[in-house]
């Protein structure tokens, strides 16, 4: 900040400039000495210097000389930028880190239009600064310096320097006294007319802190009356209006678009990046893990249900066939590192996983991606189920067990950092054992859990059930005190065999429907829908309603189709950013393999069939592609 010292300086480098034209090691334009220095001269030293035959030259501020001229909005300047000192370079899906990081340098990364900015520290080397970040960055891989991205679609690089701001906060105008005090009236005239020429084409002065001091010339007066003490004295007044300021460094914006107002003034800026895809939501496939532990008896009861020639394609990709049984290994790492990169191929954004207790091997899938060193391609989110919430402890011991979850690297959070949390409804006899509090209960208990936790306030998605027809859950996720609501399924099932056509309108009216009932939604995409390996061999595990039979399904649809209809979930979320403001969307599913419901790569007595990843992520990278070009 600059104050009346900074003025004074100012002022006593024109005088040096003035008396020493050729800098302080020549001489001085009188030929003898010349003390300058801010103040008034004490007696005793005047004295000695004017009876050596030395020359003085004084500025002072003058006592009661201040008026206040405040009358500028307070505003941010940039007063520094400077350049940064480490590059990015893009090159495909693959950035170069070349350089050393200086102090208050930036690093930004733009991966499919989802920015990641970072400090770098001080003297970093390109290969410590990829090493470092890569970690806290999705889907990136770091050798050496550079980070490549596998399953990114469009990628962006940017660095900044760091900034010095500057706020006025005050402004003042100082009278100022220039005195000389010379030996002889002679040497004050020479001294005098150099200092007043130097001054008289001054208008401004530049001081320390950058800003700059209107400089007005307010008269001059000689002063004879020491004659007997041999000092002849001559004042130039001027009036400095100077500002009062506060400096702080900053840290530079690389992207983003935002709109400042302070009631004074309005402006736009921009930092977007040009060419770069339309950020598409992120899309989760819901997960029923029945497929990884053949000791399991859900998992025994779905390879029995599923080993029926006609629907050994649902089989997971690791199962084995023997004499018209199915069966499978227990899963291990590479089980669920191969699927991870299945889903990062079909542009999955994140898995929502069952939630069941840890000692279930229900459970074993979820495990294995927390301990997978592939996660960080791939986010996740929990799904809970009120059907398991029989009593208050049953329900605490599932949310305590969800909410520990949240804090996990990778878990989805929407809406400015909100844990995204979904939760299956159940039949009201399921739930009956909650007491007066009921579900709400339950639910504001889930949230007081996680404000203590420090993982934030759940964004709660209050999901219906399969059913013969759609239904309204709005209702209930109202009573209930969730955010939003939508579906884990919307089958809508007629007593007949439908086509995968039907089912995709099915969809659509159930997202249409949600989106004008006011209530925040998340469409779910249907995969598939078809019961009839549980119609044919029942399994306890899965009770099928009433009134379906082996006629009652919809026919499989296409991976092409399959992979469109997602990919038009994810425009409607897009296009319905006011009924969807979670901006993310829900797939059903992955792995519901015995419902008809899956992406996941499955048997077949020639290899996995991976045609449905595949082509999901053809068609949402295609989508990607056309919203770029739309928006461009």
């Amino acid at each position: 900040m600059a104050d009346i010292s900074d003025v004074e300086n100012a002022l006593c480098d024109v005088v040096l400039g003035a008396v020493y034209p050729g800098g302080t090691q020549g001489a001085s334009i009188t030929g003898q000495a010349v003390k300058i220095y801010r103040g008034w001269p004490n007696s005793t030293g005047l004295n000695q210097d004017i009876g050596a035959g030395n020359q003085i030259v004084t500025v002072t501020s003058i006592e009661r000389g201040t008026v206040n001229t405040t009358r500028y909005a307070p505003v941010w300047k940039t007063v520094s930028a400077r350049s940064p000192t480490i590059t990015l370079e893009v090159d495909g899906m693959s950035c170069a880190i070349s350089g050393s990081a200086s102090a208050g340098d930036v690093v930004g990364i733009d991966i499919d239009g989802v920015a990641y900015a970072f400090a770098a520290q001080d003297g970093e080397t390109a290969t410590a600064l990829a090493a470092r970040l890569a970690p806290m960055i999705p889907g990136c891989v770091a050798v050496g310096g550079v980070w490549t991205f596998p399953y990114a679609r469009a990628l962006a690089a940017r660095t900044a320097g760091a900034a010095s701001c500057l706020l006025e906060t005050r402004r003042q105008e100082q009278k100022l006294l220039v005195g000389l005090w010379c030996p002889d009236p002679r040497t004050r005239d020479v001294l005098a007319r150099s200092i007043d020429v130097a001054f008289s084409s001054l208008d401004w002065l530049t001081l320390s802190d950058g800003t700059s001091a209107r400089v007005v010339y307010d008269g001059t007066a000689e002063k004879d009356d020491a004659v007997n003490a041999n000092v002849y004295r001559r004042d130039l007044l001027f009036r400095v209006e100077y500002a009062t300021t506060i400096t702080q460094a900053t840290t530079r914006m690389l992207f983003g678009l935002g709109h400042v107002d302070d009631g004074v003034s309005s402006r736009v800026f921009d930092q977007t990046l040009p060419g770069v895809p339309v950020v598409l939501p992120r899309m989760g496939a819901v997960r029923f893990d029945a497929w990884y532990d053949p000791a399991n008896p859900i998992d025994a009861q779905c390879a029995d249900a599923l080993s029926a020639p006609a629907f050994q394609n649902r089989l997971p990709a690791n199962a084995v066939v023997t004499n018209g049984v199915a069966s499978w290994p227990r899963a291990t790492q590479a089980t669920i590192d191969a699927e991870i990169d299945a889903a990062c191929r079909g542009g999955i954004g994140f898995w929502a996983f069952d939630s069941y207790a840890s000692a279930d091997t229900l459970s074993l899938a979820l495990q294995l991606y927390l301990s997978s060193a592939s996660r960080s391609r791939l986010g996740f989110c929990m799904l809970g189920q009120t059907s398991s919430w029989s009593t208050p402890e049953a329900a605490q011991q599932a949310i305590a067990r969800d909410v520990a979850l949240m804090s996990q690297p990778g878990y989805v959070t929407v809406l400015g950092g909100r844990p995204l949390y979904l939760l299956l409804d159940a039949q009201a006899v399921q739930t009956a054992g909650l007491g007066s509090g009921g579900v709400a209960g339950e639910i504001a208990q889930l949230r007081a859990l996680a404000a203590a936790t420090g993982v934030g306030d759940p964004y709660v998605v209050w999901l219906s059930g399969a059913g013969l027809a759609a239904y309204d859950n709005t209702v209930a996720a109202l009573a209930d005190g969730a955010d939003a609501a939508g579906c884990y399924c919307c089958p809508s099932l007629d007593g007949d065999m439908q086509s995968y056509a039907a089912l995709t309108e099915a969809a659509r009216d159930d997202w249409q429907r949600r989106a004008q009932q006011g209530m925040p939604m998340i469409p779910t995409a249907m995969c598939g829908w078809d019961q009839r390996p549980l119609v044919e061999r029942p399994q306890p595990f899965y009770p099928v309603p009433v009134g379906v039979s082996d006629g009652n399904y919809y026919q499989a649809g296409s991976p092409a189709e399959i992979g469109l209809h997602i990919a038009e979930a994810a425009s409607f979320v897009i296009d319905n950013a006011a009924a969807c403001p979670a901006q993310v969307g829900l797939i059903y599913a992955w792995n519901e393999l015995a419902e008809g419901g899956w992406l996941l790569p499955t048997w077949t007595a020639g290899g996995p069939d991976e045609s449905r990843v595949e082509l999901c992520g053809a068609a949402l990278s295609d989508l990607a592609a056309k919203r770029a070009a739309s928006a461009s």
